[in-house]
């Protein structure tokens, strides 16, 4: 509680709006995912960019091409994840979101001029490539904004800052879901058009809140410019650490922390001593994030509404869930600091499972009531209300803190382009799960998240594991990361105090 008081009193209004102005690129993430989830199901969209029908004498956009444009801009967003550490390392926070923007610029102009005079005229390629484009500012946003946050704000709100990624991100979805709404009966291309370029309005506060927003402290100490770390991290904390010294004493603090890995260490070493269980571990939670149905329910809940009975409401239920997504955010914010990383992550994971089976479970019944299409609807909707508290957030938290300050930015580098790559994968193969097992997708997601504990996946890389067979060894090793994880904090505190005061 003490630490708790004390992080506050260093909260400066700088610290407030660096924290959070730049998390409009989280909405531009957001928006973007949404709007084109509402694109897809766009008459005005697929009369241009679709094949004529003789039969059913409509356009429509084949399976195949409905992959491709939802899976091939992760693409971008691999290209944008995996540059963004060395970028980072370079050229510090504040380039980089100067760059993504001019990035998304490009992109966004690429994908409006894709349109065609006349039905059936739009340029395809010239979409898919505007919209890899995008995900490129889209993968160096990601990571850029998560270390940003996590070097800046006090220890003690970490946790709470950086989780608040999926607060914007949901934000970004609201506006989309309410704007496609707004545009789904339109037959031309203004529409989709429309929604694509309010992207724009994202960018264009990203350059703006970029020029107001300090260095990283930790980054200008990398490139030994300690005097500009001091009057960085005097203009993020409060005017009475300034007065009182404490300023210095972080300084000094980081100093000691860092110890030799002060400068930047090169790719190999994610995979040396005991940073390979570290990068290990980022690449598990990236890959549960992407794998347990999310895609499922951003990407194609209005085209899943549309096929499977639901066309009248298609476009009315995405804005519902995403006012609940972003609400299931606030607690999920408050709960991973007074909880624990660990019993956030595995509540969100058990509920994901449980909707997703009970989607699954009621959409096979046959002669569904009313009463039981609406709880379709529902488990719908609490999945990603779970998944927004936990499951989708806490993977960048943890992306952020568990790999040392020397491999900060390569490793969540590394883990946000394996969770890129599932990412291709699941967009890819979603379209024809749909069409192939409809509602029985429910139980391909919710069987992946049920997994096992972090103290499990943590005795996975500390000694050959059976994970159908606990020896008293592997309990033994689960016991004690517990414990290691309870008092390591509190070891890292005392002997920095003692250093600093020596």
């Amino acid at each position: 509680m003490t630490n708790l008081r004390g992080s506050m009193a260093s909260i400066s209004p700088v610290l407030i709006f660096s924290c959070f102005s730049l998390l409009v690129g989280d909405m531009l993430f957001g928006y973007d995912t949404a709007s084109f989830g509402g694109i897809l199901a766009n008459t005005g969209f697929i009369n241009q960019f679709g094949t004529y029908n003789s039969k059913t004498k409509a356009y429509a956009i084949s399976s195949t091409h409905t992959s491709l444009l939802s899976s091939l801009p992760f693409i971008g967003k691999w290209i944008g994840c995996l540059v963004a550490g060395p970028a980072i390392e370079r050229y510090g926070h504040r380039m980089v979101f100067y760059i993504l923007s001019a990035i998304s610029i490009i992109g966004i102009i690429i994908e409006i001029t894709a349109a065609g005079t006349a039905h059936g005229t739009g340029r395809y390629a010239q979409f898919v490539v505007g919209r890899i484009i995008v995900y490129i500012s889209v993968g160096l946003v990601e990571v850029d904004i998560t270390t940003y946050q996590s070097e800046i704000v006090p220890a003690a709100f970490r946790g709470f800052v950086v989780v608040s990624l999926q607060l914007f991100l949901n934000a970004g979805t609201i506006v989309a879901t309410g704007i496609n709404r707004a545009f789904s009966t339109d037959t031309s291309s203004v529409g989709w058009k429309t929604v694509t370029g309010i992207q724009f309005t994202f960018s264009v506060l990203i350059v703006i809140c970029a020029y107001f927003i300090p260095n990283s402290p930790r980054w200008l100490l990398s490139k030994d410019r300690e005097e500009e770390a001091v009057a960085a991290l005097r203009r993020l904390r409060s005017h009475g650490d300034f007065e009182s010294g404490r300023c210095d004493e972080e300084i000094q603090a980081i100093r000691l922390s860092l110890q030799e890995s002060v400068h930047k260490a090169p790719w190999t070493d994610m995979f040396r001593g005991t940073n390979v269980r570290r990068t290990m571990l980022v690449i598990v939670y990236y890959f549960f994030q992407q794998t347990t149905g999310q895609a499922f329910v951003s990407t194609y809940q209005t085209t899943f509404y549309k096929t499977n009975g639901y066309a009248a409401e298609a476009f009315t239920y995405p804005v519902i869930n995403s006012c609940l997504g972003f609400l299931s955010v606030l607690p999920g914010m408050y709960f991973v600091d007074k909880f624990g990383r660990r019993p956030s992550l595995m509540t969100s994971y058990f509920f994901q499972a449980f909707w997703m089976f009970l989607l699954a479970g009621l959409g096979e019944r046959t002669g569904n009531t009313s009463t039981t299409k609406n709880m379709i609807v529902a488990s719908f909707m609490l999945y990603s209300f779970f998944y927004n508290m936990g499951g989708a957030s806490i993977p960048y938290l943890l992306g952020a803190e568990i790999p040392n300050s020397a491999l900060r930015e390569k490793t969540q580098s590394l883990g946000a382009s394996w969770n890129v790559i599932w990412a291709f994968v699941t967009n890819f193969v979603i379209p024809y799960i749909i069409s192939s097992i409809h509602f029985q997708i429910g139980w391909v997601f919710g069987s992946i998240s049920i997994g096992y504990t972090l103290e499990e996946i943590d005795a996975i890389f500390a000694i050959p594991f059976n994970p159908f067979q606990k020896t008293k060894d592997q309990v033994d090793a689960i016991n004690r990361s517990r414990v290691q994880h309870e008092i390591a904090d509190d070891n890292k505190q005392t002997a920095i105090h003692e250093e600093i005061t020596a």
